[in-house]
């Protein structure tokens, strides 16, 4: 028996596209959710940086790939890891446009 060597990275990011696009998005995301220190003091500062985590990596971008799945079920080939990518991308810019009007 061979194993399969597979890397994080394989399994993580959709194939034939580059990795390091989909790195820095999730850094823009990171540091966008710091953003959140400055409307608040003390654990308050940082429940708001953890929910702007939450929203922008795992709450919209699940919600989009949840949209996504009877496009999976239609059409095998579809990666639900790009409708993934998609959401978090959306949610960046919601995030940025939160921004410009959250004093």
């Amino acid at each position: 028996m061979q194993k399969q060597n597979t890397k994080i990275t394989d399994i993580i990011f959709p194939k034939d596209l580059p990795k390091g696009l989909f790195i820095a998005l999730i850094i823009a995301c990171l540091l966008l959710g710091l953003s959140a220190l400055s409307h608040g003091e003390g654990v308050q500062s940082w429940l708001g940086v953890l929910e702007s985590w939450l929203l922008m990596l795992i709450i919209l971008p699940t919600a989009t790939a949840t949209v996504a799945l009877p496009f999976k079920f239609r059409d095998p080939t579809f990666e639900l890891k790009l409708a993934y990518y998609l959401g978090m991308f959306v949610a960046f810019l919601f995030t940025l446009a939160k921004l410009r009007y959250w004093r």
